[in-house]
């Protein structure tokens, strides 16, 4: 009897987990591409809490503390000569990769060879880089990832059409970059309107920083004092600089504190959405809206953000606001806890557009592997436009 052939080798690279949506998503790629019969090697500081039989891990010895400056130039030299070494040994046909970084090393390493490099940008960090410490040296560093990544990769999918558009605007010479958005994969929830015996349980499922906007919200609530409500605020504070401490202090100078719940991050998070009538998701930046899509996929209606990434989710202009207006804001809560009638017309076309997020991410992300000519096929077309109300 022959021995079965060997699976094709497909690697990438993940310096370390973090909690939250992006390294989800990776994992779910990593494993979809694991069970179509290729065997994933990462390159990691650490084994990642990714399960599968096809999944294995390569360690790469750091000599360097997290801490160190030294840190991430050591670990981006160690990537570069590991993801080359190994792509020879094995004569990888592809690295998949998530996001600019990460491409800059896979492209790096593999060059003078044929492994093709496959990039999903997950964030816009070069917008982004705004909101950080350093951020004209940020968005230079970013900058310069990104044209390495659009240029030289053999796929390029945004998670969003705007996202797409920005980096197709910054570089203008690039081939064409596709789009892979996310799905919603999250199940519905016995979602009920709230009656009048019920103060209306808002929620915002959302990290805490100056982008996700979270002072618009609590500015349009302390407008509603007179009606019945409650806001959750689910999420880490990821600023670096104790911005849920301001926004606790916001609620005790509006007069809401006692309303206002700042939960932290949860592990139960469905199960506190369950009891809740209305997603309020007031961001100004999104790469793709992943909480927005996730409370969709439970059957919240949601209230949401007028920016580009969002609206090409949520289509409908009443559950638009603009982010830079709390009075905006505040009619349309209001409307939503006074008039039943609103509150049915949110929920119905917040169920609409749920529908076309709902299709088989995984087989998307495979296509890429089996398509040899993937710079000319985006696998994804922008989601169709949702039905007229």
């Amino acid at each position: 009897m022959h021995s079965p052939a060997p699976k094709p080798i497909i690697l990438s690279v993940y310096c370390k987990h973090k909690a939250g949506g992006f390294t989800q998503r990776l994992y779910r790629a990593w494993q979809a591409i694991a069970a179509a019969d290729y065997e994933l090697v990462y390159l990691a500081t650490h084994e990642l809490p990714v399960k599968h039989v096809g999944i294995r891990a390569v360690i790469l010895p750091m000599r360097s503390s997290e801490r160190s400056p030294l840190y991430w130039p050591e670990f981006y030299l160690r990537a570069v000569l590991m993801l080359r070494r190994l792509s020879q040994q094995h004569q990888v046909q592809a690295h998949f990769i998530f996001s600019c970084f990460y491409a800059s090393i896979s492209i790096l390493s593999t060059l003078r060879l044929s492994t093709k490099t496959i990039t999903l940008v997950r964030g816009d960090d070069v917008f982004d880089a705004r909101y950080k410490s350093y951020p004209y040296l940020r968005r230079s560093v970013h900058r310069a990832l990104e044209k390495i990544a659009v240029n030289f990769s053999s796929a390029v999918l945004a998670t969003s059409i705007s996202m797409q558009q920005a980096m197709q605007r910054r570089n203008p010479h690039a081939p064409p970059i596709g789009v892979l958005s996310n799905d919603i994969t999250t199940p519905a929830l016995a979602i009920r309107l709230p009656d009048k015996t019920q103060p209306l349980k808002i929620a915002t499922v959302s990290v805490l920083n100056e982008r996700k906007n979270i002072a618009l919200a609590l500015k349009a609530l302390a407008q509603l004092k007179h009606l019945d409500w409650e806001y959750l605020l689910i999420g880490p504070d990821t600023s670096g600089k104790n911005h849920a401490q301001e926004l606790q202090q916001l609620c005790v100078a509006y007069g809401i504190a006692d309303r206002v719940q700042f939960l932290g991050w949860r592990s139960d998070a469905a199960t506190l959405l369950r009891d809740c009538h209305l997603f309020v998701f007031p961001t100004l930046m999104e790469g793709s809206p992943n909480a927005l899509m996730e409370a969709m996929g439970y059957g919240l209606p949601c209230l949401a953000s007028r920016i580009p990434e969002v609206t090409e989710v949520l289509t409908a202009p009443l559950l638009h606001f603009d982010p830079h207006d709390p009075m905006e804001l505040a009619q349309k809560i209001s409307d939503f806890i006074t008039d039943p009638a609103n509150a049915r017309q949110v929920t119905q076309q917040t169920a609409r557009d749920k529908q076309r997020y709902q299709f088989d991410w995984e087989q998307r992300i495979t296509a890429l592997l089996a398509d040899e000519n993937t710079r000319d096929k985006p696998v994804a077309p922008k989601p169709r436009a949702a039905p007229s109300a």
